[in-house]
């Protein structure tokens, strides 16, 4: 009786601690307890069970078995052995154990919310459908969450926030309540407290690896790409079979600017499903911008053998400006467009991968067809408001005037000197780049979302508190020098050789002008300017891998043109001859003149090997990663024409900008 009345006391303390989120303590009990009583199969039972929390897989594995031979007919170490196995992706033992479980008591409902998972990775969905039922049926919680989760479904978030938060309040390590209430938080664009909750769930269930993936991806919805990539690298360390998070991860790791980190991880995935295509196409990104082209090449068909149906792998190809289709591939091209029954985006991808075909047969009257289908289906998916566009403008008009900037700011900002190549994407950028990053002293890096990130954050999550650019009023010297070394830092990851001069490339960085002389008075900025028609339609011809949303829709490509005009206007009137203006015609007539000029602006000496741009050996993330590996060509000049009967509307909008 004693004994027995000792192993209760002991289980009680060890269920407070873990109730309360104290798991090692809770170990370390059950370990001090079996010294004396080395054979107690309920707290024996509850040790393997605290090993399995803990992520001591081995180890559980041995206590569970140890439990299991002492007493068969205790039904909870078959539960968590099963719950063991499926952790290591053995979904038949798992279930068999769990089956096992319930037959010895048919109360539990987390051995069949674990059977309902085991089934389903059998693909017995029916099975693991009525396995849920009976989980929902003893489980109130699991009820109420399920029905959360409806709620959330039917856009009804208040209600399904309600029920969560009472289900968190009853059950504070509750995770599944806590993810539905970081899922509800970041659709209503709560992201601080979406993600505390995603951290909070972390620290709950430190060896959960859905905790680091939720967290990974939420920080990649956010544009906190390194972050997400060490998130999703704590996920692949617990469980390195996850071959979609590992894609995820190489995609991360591409937008960071490591294309060779990239490729392994990509190549982890393929190694883990050779017939993942979203990871062979990623291969071939990465291959590209390594100028591995026929390696590229390679990845890019092998994806469309295993899915035709696999429209960017299609586009991929059709973007390597070397590369031809067979009328076979075209033929196929067609078949998929007029037979497509996938998601959206593949569909529009054949759309624009069929225009590029046509345009190599010259035949500019089908490739037209196929852009107007491609950007309309395209422009249905994107979220873009013109209105909203000129607002933002009109307020960072009204906020950086020539008062802010007659201010005593001086920040001391130390590091290297960055160069932002800002204006119109498909305006020349990528080749001023490469000219600049073939000098010894300029790393080249690619189009680096930071500035935009930090500057959406500006004001912080305070009810009532300033939003940017209005937030810069209120900014001291101090706090625009911090801005400045947190935009260093997080560039840090883009730019390993740390060169004392490094580019950031991205184009929409042409309305931070402003902020980044107050915050980093070293930088220098240069507005790639291209022709109004061929920049507009070289956008219109380009399906970009994320934003640019202007770009779908001819008209609101025009305006957002004239904008990004009068935005630089702005800039000009308010900082002179702070911005040096590189048009690309001029640049690819007298590649010298206008090298010379660049250097010079940017107070670097001349070297000979940036007329040599071509022959840099370095990674171009970009659609013109392959002309910056040849010599200067003016093919591109006046592409327009080709499609100058159907432009009227368009050069009616860009007059006002248009040369005679």
């Amino acid at each position: 009786m004693e004994n027995q009345d000792s192993s209760r006391r002991a289980i009680d303390d060890i269920f407070r601690l873990i109730n309360s989120g104290q798991v090692q303590q809770a170990e370390a009990k059950c370990r001090s307890y079996l010294l004396e009583r080395p054979d107690d199969i309920n707290v024996l039972g509850l040790l393997g069970a605290v090993c399995l929390n803990l992520g001591n897989l081995q180890e559980a594995r041995t206590i569970l078995e140890k439990t299991i031979r002492l007493e068969p007919a205790f039904a909870k170490p078959y539960e968590d052995l099963g719950m063991l196995h499926l952790q290591e992706d053995k979904p038949q033992q798992a279930v068999e154990l769990l089956q096992q479980a319930i037959r010895l008591d048919g109360s539990q409902a987390s051995a069949y919310a674990g059977l309902s998972r085991g089934l389903l990775l059998l693909g017995k969905k029916e099975d693991a459908e009525k396995a849920r039922q009976k989980y929902l049926e003893l489980s109130p919680v699991a009820r109420s969450l399920a029905q959360a989760a409806k709620l959330v479904e039917e856009r009804k978030a208040a209600q399904a926030e309600k029920i969560c938060d009472e289900v968190s309040r009853q059950h504070p390590l509750n995770t599944d309540a806590l993810r539905l209430l970081a899922r509800i938080a970041t659709e209503d664009g709560r992201t601080v407290i979406a993600e505390g909750l995603l951290k909070r769930i972390i620290k709950i269930s430190d060896k959960d690896y859905r905790a680091y993936v939720d967290l990974g991806l939420f920080l990649g919805q956010q544009g906190r790409i390194p972050e997400a990539v060490d998130a999703l690298r704590s996920a692949v360390n617990l469980k390195p079979d996850l071959t979609a998070v590992q894609q995820r991860l190489g995609d991360y790791l591409a937008i960071m600017g490591k294309p060779a980190q990239a490729l392994d991880v990509y190549d982890t995935a393929l190694a883990l499903d050779a017939r993942f295509v979203p990871a062979l196409v990623g291969r071939g990104h990465m291959l590209r911008i390594l100028g591995r082209y026929d390696d590229a090449i390679r990845a890019y068909e092998s994806g469309i053998a295993v899915r035709p149906d696999f429209g960017d792998a299609w586009w991929s190809l059709a973007s390597l400006k070397t590369y031809q289709f067979s009328a076979e591939q075209v033929d196929e091209i067609r078949r998929q467009i007029d037979n497509h029954t996938g998601n959206a985006d593949s569909k529009i991808c054949l759309h624009f991968a069929m225009a590029r075909a046509c345009e190599e047969r010259e035949d500019f009257n089908a490739a037209w067809r196929e852009y107007v289908s491609g950007n309309a289906q395209k422009r249905a998916n994107v979220d873009y408001d013109p209105v909203r566009t000129e607002v933002m403008h009109d307020s960072i008009i009204e906020v950086f005037n020539r008062e802010l900037f007659e201010r005593d700011w001086k920040p001391a900002v130390d590091g290297p000197t960055p160069v932002f190549i800002v204006g119109m994407p498909r305006s020349g950028s990528t080749l001023l780049e490469q000219i600049l990053a073939s000098h010894s002293m300029v790393e080249g890096t690619s189009e680096l979302p930071y500035m935009g990130m930090l500057a959406e954050a500006l004001g912080g999550p305070r009810s009532g508190a300033k939003k940017y650019p209005a937030a810069i009023t209120e900014m001291t010297a101090e706090q625009l020098a911090a801005f400045g070394k947190s935009y260093l830092y997080y560039s840090k990851n883009a730019r390993p050789e740390n060169a004392p001069f490094f580019t950031d490339k991205m184009p929409a960085n042409f309305v931070h002008v402003g902020l980044i002389h107050l915050a980093m008075p070293n930088a220098k900025i240069i507005d790639a300017r291209r022709d109004p028609l061929d920049t507009c339609i070289g956008n219109y011809r380009q399906l970009f891998a994320k934003g640019k949303n202007h770009s779908y829709d001819l008209v609101e490509c025009a305006e957002y043109y004239l904008e990004y005009v009068r935005i630089m206007k702005h800039w000009d009137d308010v900082l002179p001859g702070r911005v040096l203006k590189v048009q690309y015609e001029d640049l690819v007539a007298n590649v010298e003149n206008e090298t010379r000029r660049i250097l010079e602006y940017c107070e670097l000496p001349w070297e000979e090997a940036c007329l040599d741009f071509h022959k840099t050996q370095r990674a171009v993330n970009t659609a013109s990663s392959e002309q910056v590996r040849m010599p200067i060509y003016s093919d591109a000049l006046g592409y327009w024409r080709n499609y100058e009967p159907w432009l009227e509307e368009l050069r009616d909008i860009l007059a006002p900008v248009l040369q005679d």
